[in-house]
């Protein structure tokens, strides 16, 4: 049996495989009377999809799949029948009179003014079956609770992402979407943004550490700053204002080591902090500077987050005390030391026989550190900005290699 159609898909612009899928799944459910029923593609992600991976992706829960609902549908509608269904691959824009006439098709579906609605009912009669849980991850048991899970928009999170959007878009002229936002924070690529830093800005986007406001109903004391006489110790307060964080002292060394580069210092901010991921330098003309826009975003989230460490340091750890604040000495101490370990870990990362392909390039690095480095050696820092200190105190979580904790 056979039969003519074409659609359009709603939404976003499909893909190709997207466009196969639908295919599929509108011949299954046009023919629900067949006994046998023949389909011919020339997608070999639609033919392995539907026999070679099925069965996996079936115990998984179909999570972690491309075109997932679509997926499901075809699935579901395979196993609510008695139809036997066969797939036969062809070889695109050979002659085939089937493959040929099933293009002629896909233009006419394209060119509709309005889309089709496709029938995704069967897609929850898989996702009501749910997974073999041996044959899950964590990550994909997670995913797969949180798929079933009703989550709400949070209130705290939409304001704070507004707000590191118009920032990102004031810099770079872009207006970019939440999930790239999001996604800037779990690359890892080039080693620029340390894991650390990106759960602490993953945190702050939600507002969910515990400061300020926080307190405000069970421990009004802490709600404040005492030594700045803030009235709401906030995140903004603490990484660009606050005494007891030694932020002060941190972004002017951070502006110092900038100014070796010849470039202006951008004006630092909570919100370009949490979106230094997105945050790019261009010359005059124009031109993105990927050597300065990796310095950049890692002197910003590695500056940032030793203010963080010392603010929690100074409260938890000092408990508090106005005659234990963070030296001057001390927090130079430490930034040049976190600065010079992120040096050497670019040197490191630059080693192929150690990480492959995912190696940084050496000319790479060379972009990144040019005028920070001394003149006749690239694989040392300058004295002038970078000399050797010691740390000073106890040193406390700052100060360690990796802090304790889960997010270390």
């Amino acid at each position: 049996m056979a039969s003519d159609f074409a659609a359009r898909s709603d939404g976003p612009l499909p893909t190709s495989n997207t466009g196969e899928l639908i295919a599929v799944l509108e011949s299954i459910q046009q023919n629900k009377s067949a006994k046998r029923l023949k389909i011919a593609s020339d997608s070999q992600y639609t033919i392995e999809a539907l026999t070679k991976h099925s069965q996996t992706w079936l115990s998984k829960g179909v999570i972690g799949v491309k075109n997932p609902e679509i997926v499901s549908a075809i699935l579901g509608e395979i196993l609510a029948k008695y139809t036997e269904v066969k797939l036969r691959k062809v070889k695109g824009h050979s002659g085939d009179t089937g493959n040929d006439g099933a293009d002629m098709l896909a233009n006419v579906g394209a060119n509709k003014t309005v889309p089709d609605k496709i029938d995704l009912t069967m897609s929850g009669v898989i996702r009501a079956m749910g997974a073999k849980t041996n044959s899950l991850t964590q990550a994909q048991a997670y995913r797969l609770m949180m798929r079933h899970k009703a989550v709400g928009e949070r209130t705290r999170t939409t304001r704070m992402m507004t707000r590191t959007r118009a920032a990102i878009e004031a810099s770079t002229g872009v207006d970019l979407p939440p999930e790239t936002v999001w996604k800037s924070l779990r690359i890892r690529k080039k080693g620029t943004i340390s894991q650390k830093f990106s759960v602490f800005a993953w945190k702050s986007l939600h507002e969910g550490h515990k400061i300020g406001v926080f307190w405000k109903h069970f421990k009004p004391e802490r709600l404040i700053c005492q030594p700045c006489n803030a009235p709401i110790e906030d995140l903004n307060h603490i990484l660009t204002e606050c005494r007891t964080s030694g932020q002060e002292t941190i972004w002017e060394l951070a502006q110092r080591a900038w100014g070796a580069t010849g470039l202006p210092w951008p004006e630092i901010s909570l919100e370009r902090i949490l979106g230094v991921g997105n945050i790019v330098v261009k010359n005059d003309q124009g031109k993105v500077l990927e050597g300065r826009t990796r310095l950049l975003r890692i002197i910003v989230s590695e500056s940032a987050y030793l203010a963080w460490l010392d603010r929690c340091e100074w409260r938890i750890g000092r408990e508090q005390n106005p005659l234990r604040l963070h030296t001057k000495k001390e927090i130079t101490a430490q930034w040049k030391s976190i600065i010079g370990r992120r040096f050497r870990v670019d040197w490191a990362l630059t080693n192929k026989a150690a990480f492959g392909k995912r190696a940084l390039r050496h000319a790479e690095v060379k972009r990144t550190w040019k005028g920070l480095t001394m003149a006749n050696n690239d694989k040392m820092l300058r004295d002038d900005i970078f000399a050797e200190g010691v740390l000073v105190g106890n040193g406390g979580r700052a100060c360690q290699r990796r802090p304790a904790g889960r997010n270390r």
